[in-house]
């Protein structure tokens, strides 16, 4: 692939290194840059094999395209990349931010990132001084992981490598996260930059022959949740989960539940959003995924969506549960046999089957082929009647479906959007008039807006629309044309388990 220059590029000649580095490891050694802040140069290793420039570079976009208030909440979490580094028309490495001194500790007598592995294990004598948090401690350590996996996933992202290596943690009041290695993550059907490492304990058994994917993540964070929240550093969904104390029994009830889903088949492993409901307290809306995608490609337009503004690192409030008075000081467990752990009422008949122990892969996952659309008869495309409150003795429209539903409710109020249900309403039902298919231009006279307002308004509707970052919603022609995807459509916001 031939080298495409980047305008946020730096040639790997006019950065001013320090002498020696801060660190070393299997594909880089990182090294602090003078003039620049606390930028740190990782420059990769040549084991670390052919470096994916496009991939590279599509990760440095993400970043600087992010509203400021976003971007600054990213950097404050992730060592993002913010700037390929060359030599020539060779890629060497990337810019990122250095890891905050609040995720720094003396142990062993050097300054250590404070990795996550900390909080699965009894203090040893290498992390003695390190301040163990408390079960509210914890809660929002987790919360806060969960929180910035559904902000990736909904932005299209694999984290893939996901585990305590990775995340670290800000041994003191307000517990706070940071994530390394970001370099790692991909576009959901993308390449990486470098082949993906693999934390050994960390391994999904249903991890696909081609890599891990948004399904890996999700029972890599239920991993997370699960030996964060027991101080178990071994235990696996479909194993007895033994929780500390402290936590309030809904809360507890739910992390359980989650838990042992974890262990289901592809397709039903819990999601990032719901682990976050269930630490919040929240009732839940469980919403059957389609199957994953693979495609050559990466998503050019991934689905996006807004989790609530305090989505990454809050100091430990009344929104998480902290101990009652009557718990013991020392560490003690809550024991949830696995046999007692709640599972889903119902699983619908539509999800993948178990695979058999017997397959040494699981099968590629894949979207089975839309059938071809059925004629129509030309529909003007005009602002449809029925777009309020639904008049007795009539059928409801598919828009009025689908605003009345309650996972367009939750997705109502975790994304702070712009676009009305109403506009929503006659938008849906002007795209199933037409086959799911509308110019800018008409989808702007369904909504009653100018066109220049239009195009905002699609992205804000996207952010209702494409539940756990599929897309259901998506622009195309270089933002031209509106295409709904009507049946991830029906599946996303019809077929659905709702738990009080």
């Amino acid at each position: 692939m031939a080298f495409v220059a980047h305008p946020l590029d730096r040639r790997r000649a006019s950065l001013s290194l320090e002498p020696e580095p801060l660190g070393e490891g299997g594909q880089g050694t990182v090294t602090r840059v003078a003039g620049f802040g606390r930028l740190v140069y990782k420059e990769y290793t040549p084991q670390a094999g052919a470096v994916n420039d496009r991939a590279l570079a599509d990760l440095v976009n993400f970043g600087d395209n992010l509203a400021p208030t976003e971007r600054h909440l990213l950097l404050g979490v992730c060592a993002w990349p913010v700037a390929r580094v060359h030599d020539g028309d060779r890629i060497t490495g990337f810019l990122m931010h250095e890891i905050p001194a609040e995720f720094l500790r003396d142990i062993g007598g050097a300054s250590t990132p404070v990795e996550a592995r900390y909080l699965l294990f009894q203090p040893g004598r290498a992390g003695q001084d390190l301040r163990q948090p408390d079960i509210a401690g914890r809660t929002g350590i987790a919360l806060a992981a969960a929180r910035l996996v559904d902000l990736l996933h909904g932005h299209g992202f694999v984290l893939g490598d996901l585990s305590s290596r990775n995340l670290l943690w800000q041994p003191a009041p307000p517990y706070k996260i940071f994530v390394l290695d970001c370099d790692g993550f991909r576009r959901h059907g993308g390449e990486p930059v470098l082949r993906q490492a693999h934390t050994p304990g960390w391994d999904d058994p249903l991890q696909p022959s081609t890599g891990p994917d948004l399904d890996t993540d999700r029972y890599k964070l239920a991993l997370l949740m699960g030996r964060v929240l027991a101080c178990d550093a071994h235990v696996r969904p479909g194993k007895e989960l033994t929780l500390l104390p402290g936590l309030e029994p809904q809360t507890a009830h739910a992390v359980a539940e989650l838990f042992a889903r974890a262990a289901g088949p592809v397709g039903t492993r819990p999601i990032a959003r719901e682990w976050v409901q269930a630490i919040l307290g929240r009732s839940r809306i469980i919403v059957r995924r389609p199957p994953l995608r693979q495609v050559s490609e990466p998503a050019e337009h991934a689905g996006t969506h807004s989790p609530d503004s305090e989505w990454i690192s809050l100091p430990i409030g009344p929104s998480v549960n902290r101990p009652s008075p009557e718990t013991p000081s020392r560490i003690s467990r809550t024991s949830v046999p696995i046999s007692q752990q709640p599972l889903p009422r119902s699983v619908p008949t539509s999800r993948p089957s178990p695979i058999p122990a017997q397959l040494s892969q699981p099968p590629l996952r894949s979207v089975p082929q839309a059938p071809p659309p059925v004629p129509r008869e030309s529909v003007p495309v005009t602002m449809p009647a029925t777009t309020g409150p639904s008049i007795p003795g009539r059928p409801m429209t598919l828009g009025e479906r689908v605003t009345a539903s309650d996972a367009f409710a939750e997705q109502r109020r975790i994304s702070r959007s712009a676009i009305s249900d109403e506009q929503v309403t006659a938008l849906i039902n002007g795209l199933d008039a037409r086959d799911g298919r509308l110019s800018v231009t008409e989808a702007g006279a369904l909504i009653n807006e100018p066109v220049d307002r239009t195009g905002l308004l699609m992205g804000a509707a996207k952010r209702l629309l494409n539940v756990d970052g599929y897309d259901v919603l998506t622009l195309k022609d270089g933002d031209q044309t509106v295409d709904l995807n009507l049946r991830l459509l029906m599946e996303q916001f019809f077929d659905e388990e709702v738990e009080p």
